[in-house]
């Protein structure tokens, strides 16, 4: 029994010992190794890697983690964008074979690990990026004349298991130094199998400007040597919450707002990227006067842009809401400060009733207690210009529409007299047609005509400006019957039952329109009709 205890008790000292001696083992071969020593090799490979001077802080050892920390990193931008460091970082852990690096003193990296790094990202106006020649010196040449496919030996014995970035922030410059920066926070990355020559799957994940979030999954590579930004891909995009304005896509004094949710896919070769995905817009407004739409707005695209030129086409789309759809193509360019595009929207019978909650968008509203109820929409239009700047012009019509709670006949209250009308809380449109033109500084009407079966035919032209004022002159043809208009008409020498032309203004609001006779229109009729040919004499004489 004694011998047995005793064999007991000395298995557990052998235990306890051996476990004292892997203590002292962790502990002590950070001191015999002296990590530190590798910083020069480690920043000279990661520096002929990378095309970019590499600073190292100094290097310890942790064998239980596995890994060499330093105390910071630097790594130089492209001399031709900026003198600051490209990334910063005020702590950085690699992970090492540690059986290589105990027995052979040889340093093997499995893995790369940044918290919270500072990166800078430049967009010259010409397009190009402050990455686009990362990479071995070397390998500039070779790659452009081979496509862009990596020349291997040229990159160096850096392969990497993993790229973990955590909690960075990217700064976004775009186009001309005094245009405002835009920051992305909460940047995450990861990457596997990251070489020169390899395929990398990767995760990217980040926090927008104005509280919307992106993530991208996909696969990368190999790394296009002589323009990395022209490395292929292919991922999956999703997008919740991006804010137009917040986000740096529209300027704050362009008029254009909305938030955006995304689902999509992306495909690049080095030559030609194609895109296709659907969005939800919602609270969509077009001019700077405008309000938030009622309604969400979807749209379905599919694109091809070319890298090279930094431009594409919409080579099919479809823009919707609510049961109303139109047809979506043009194209875009996207070199130089701004986004330049031309958009088409061409849509055929589209029911009005969807549409009315995209009017404030546009700076159109009706008058207080009015609705629009039937009817259907043909509009053919043209966006053109860059964000800040966008121009909307076209053709819009509607036919066999009410505006419910407007009596356009009580409103033209003088008209409506001459011609004999009685008040009716409906007002019956077979058609409205205009010309439009839709721009930050207001919009424009011409070629308008409104026929109202109960009163006749109304023509004009005119603006709505700031403050959704109106300025309209109008031209209404009424046919001769009311008392005023039979003494008007007995004047102005024409019959009972034909028409005459009863020039009136708009003024006012959208919302609260202002009809008043044109008086000096009017006189000039009358005095055609007794005299004709001299009321175009007199105006062209003046007073």
């Amino acid at each position: 029994m004694t011998d047995s205890k005793g064999r007991r008790l000395g298995a557990v000292k052998i235990v306890a010992l051996g476990a004292l001696l892997v203590l002292v083992l962790i502990l002590a071969v950070p001191w015999l190794i002296r990590a530190d020593r590798f910083r020069p090799v480690l920043a000279s490979e990661l520096s002929n890697a990378l095309g970019r001077e590499v600073r190292l802080g100094h290097l310890s050892l942790s064998l239980l983690s596995g890994a060499l920390a330093a105390g910071d990193i630097s790594i130089s931008d492209d001399p031709a964008f900026s003198k600051t460091p490209f990334v910063q970082a005020k702590s950085l852990r690699i992970g090492v074979a540690m059986r290589p690096l105990i027995f052979a003193r040889k340093l093997q990296i499995k893995g790369i690990y940044l918290d919270k790094p500072e990166i800078t990202l430049i967009r010259s106006a010409a397009g190009d990026w402050n990455f686009s020649r990362i990479g071995p010196k070397s390998g500039g040449s070779q790659g452009a004349a081979s496509g862009g496919k990596a020349d291997v030996s040229a990159a160096g014995s850096i392969a990497v298991d993993e790229l973990r970035i955590t909690g960075g922030r990217v700064t976004l410059f775009r186009g001309s130094e005094n245009r405002k920066p835009f920051v992305y926070d909460k940047v995450d990355l990861s990457a596997r199998n990251l070489s020169f020559a390899s395929v990398s799957p990767f995760s990217f994940a980040t926090a927008l400007p104005g509280g919307g979030s992106a993530k991208i999954d996909g696969r990368a590579g190999p790394i296009h040597t002589a323009d990395a930004s022209l490395t292929p891909f292919s991922a999956t995009i999703a997008v919740e919450g991006l804010d137009l304005v917040a986000s740096g896509i529209a300027g704050p004094d362009s008029g254009l707002s909305a938030r955006i949710d995304f689902q999509g896919s992306v495909d690049s070769d080095s030559r030609q990227m194609h895109s296709k995905g659907n969005a939800g817009v919602d609270r969509l407004r077009l001019v700077k006067s405008g309000s938030p739409a009622g309604m969400p707005v979807s749209i379905t695209y599919r694109i091809r842009h070319d890298l090279r030129s930094q431009s594409g086409v919409i080579a099919e789309g479809q823009v919707g809401c609510g049961r109303a759809a139109a047809r979506l193509s043009g194209s875009y360019d996207v070199r130089g400060d701004d986004l330049l595009m031309v958009l088409k929207v061409r849509g055929e019978g589209m029911p009005v009733q969807d549409l009315e909650s995209l009017l404030p968008a546009l700076d159109l509203t009706l008058p207080d207690g009015a609705s629009l109820q039937g009817g259907a929409l043909t509009a053919d239009l043209v966006a053109q210009g860059s964000l800040d700047t966008l121009v909307i012009s076209g053709t819009a019509g509607v036919r066999d529409v009410r505006l419910i709670g407007f009596d356009l006949g009580t409103r033209l209250a003088t008209v409506a007299t001459l011609a004999g009308l009685q008040p009716r809380e409906t007002t019956g449109i077979e058609e409205f047609t205009m010309d439009l033109r839709i721009a930050p500084a207001g919009i424009q009407i011409s070629r308008l005509v409104l026929t109202v079966p109960a009163l006749g035919e109304l023509t004009g032209y005119g603006e709505i400006g700031s403050g959704h004022s109106l300025d309209f002159r109008m031209l209404a043809r009424l046919k001769s019957s009311g008392t005023i208009l039979n003494g008007l008409t007995g004047i102005a020498g024409v019959r009972i039952g034909e028409t005459i032309n009863v020039p009136f203004l708009i003024g006012g609001t959208t919302a609260d329109p202002k009809f008043r006779p044109d008086v000096k229109g009017i006189a000039g009729n009358i005095l055609e009709g007794m005299f004709p040919g001299k009321a175009a004499k007199a105006e062209k004489k003046g007073p």
